[in-house]
């Protein structure tokens, strides 16, 4: 008998799965609820053919080769390989990222007050064990100025939270270059220290279409013969087992949709709330919003980097990029982006782009002469702050989830947080298959 798989969310984890059950010739409905693919990862073309992403910006190279092997394959090659270049901004000062501290300003050598040793930190990041490698002296400023230049931090630690469960925001990030003498836990960790070391960072970026030429990529690999992927889904309701939680049908726009088996690709926290699970992951925090200033100039933005992360309570931005550097266009387009807990600032668009002039004047980005041709906001509710951090978030969430599911939920990546690419893809496609091989069995 001919089995079918409903998938619930249309981002990189359900068009993955999409693809990969569509290659195996399974029968597959994906269900999003926007008109679009690709969840967060998103670009907009203006009218001039301006390219702006949302989401991601670039694909590490190799980071996980199941990852770059994929993309690699959808995208037919068209791409560009950059070594990135990134910048990192304390207070005023605007340098490059992993630099030696004998280049670093002066003013900023100042904070630190004993000599600078090899670097032998490991996952705990407090203050102390910081200290004995960085002084205390910049160890507290980068706790007290750099760490609360970001307002998730803050709210986590004004809320309860442990300080240093979040510090791994800034560090090692916006720290002088060291030789590293351990090896942390986590995936990211590990790349991002051998990358301090080596400093041949290459990422990829498809050369038509921004980063959403990704998601693109995917749907169009994905064999229409066997996959129905239906958009706009503004009801959708789940039939459910209450002895088993299996899923017994869905109703989508007043279609009544049945499967084998359900992919759920969208929020965990969705299908928490779907379950009735009582989780301390929900009542811990409140969802965050994420603002974007698009900003196109006359001539030529003075920068070499392909982004700069921000860390000081002088500029209201977490991060600046440069997007016609990496389509290798003109150098003339700037995108800042800031995140923050629900409410917490005015969404006045023109405000929002008289402090991010200030700020991109005040850091030499953009010199006197060089007008504004455009200007776009942009404001979306995207992630959730808590006083835990996230890999307790996600771990607590999915033991609760994992009590209570039904066995016909599949979750093919349990992803709480952004999404890490070179993660949630090889995730999602060794779930997928094990998933599809039980199916035909």
């Amino acid at each position: 008998m001919k089995k079918t798989v409903v998938i619930i969310g249309g981002g990189f984890a359900g068009l993955v799965s999409a693809n990969i059950c569509s290659h195996f010739g399974i029968d597959s409905i994906l269900l999003e609820k926007s008109k679009l693919l690709g969840g967060g990862n998103r670009s907009k073309i203006d009218p001039k053919g301006n390219t702006f992403d949302y989401g991601y910006h670039a694909l590490d190279e190799n980071r996980s080769l199941i990852t770059t092997q994929f993309f690699k394959k959808v995208l037919k090659n068209q791409f560009y390989k950059h070594k990135l270049n990134r910048g990192i901004v304390i207070k005023n000062n605007l340098l490059p990222y992993n630099e030696k501290f004998s280049k670093w300003p002066k003013k900023l050598q100042k904070e630190f007050t004993i000599p600078l040793n090899d670097d032998n930190i490991t996952n705990n990041l407090n203050r102390k064990n910081i200290s004995k490698i960085y002084s205390k002296k910049f160890t507290d400023f980068a706790y007290d100025e750099i760490a609360n230049s970001y307002p998730g931090i803050r709210w986590a630690i004004e809320h309860g939270g442990k300080e240093e469960d979040f510090f791994d925001l800034v560090y090692p990030w916006f720290f002088p270059m060291k030789i590293k003498r351990t090896t942390r836990n986590s995936e990211w960790d590990r790349f991002h220290d051998k990358k301090r070391i080596t400093f041949d960072h290459y990422v990829l970026y498809p050369k038509k279409g921004g980063f959403q030429s990704f998601s693109d990529a995917i749907i169009d690999d994905i064999d229409t013969k066997y996959c129905k992927i239906k958009k706009n889904i503004k009801n959708l309701t789940i039939k459910t087992d209450p002895k088993s939680n299996n899923i017994l049908s869905i109703k989508a726009n007043n279609e009544q949709i049945f499967g084998d088996l359900f992919f759920w690709c969208t929020s965990p926290i969705l299908l928490a709330n779907f379950l009735k699970t009582k989780s301390i992951v929900i009542k811990s925090g409140l969802p965050q919003t994420i603002i974007f200033g698009n900003f196109v100039f006359e001539k030529n933005v003075s920068s070499n980097f392909h982004e700069i992360l921000v860390g000081s309570l002088e500029h209201k931005i977490n991060r600046i990029s440069f997007p016609g550097k990496m389509m290798k266009k003109k150098n003339n387009l700037i995108q800042v982006e800031y995140s923050f807990p629900n409410n917490l600032f005015e969404l006045n668009k023109n405000s929002w782009k008289q402090s991010w002039l200030k700020s991109l004047h005040t850091l030499e980005l953009v010199k006197k002469g060089n007008s504004l041709k455009s200007f776009n906001f942009v404001s979306e509710t995207r992630g959730f702050v808590s006083k835990y951090n996230l890999p307790f978030l996600t771990n607590t969430l999915k033991n609760e989830i994992m009590k209570s599911i039904g066995n016909n939920i599949v979750i093919p990546g349990f992803n709480l947080g952004p999404e890490n690419i070179n993660r949630v893809i090889p995730e999602v496609i060794l779930n997928t298959i094990k998933s599809v091989k039980s199916l035909n069995r």
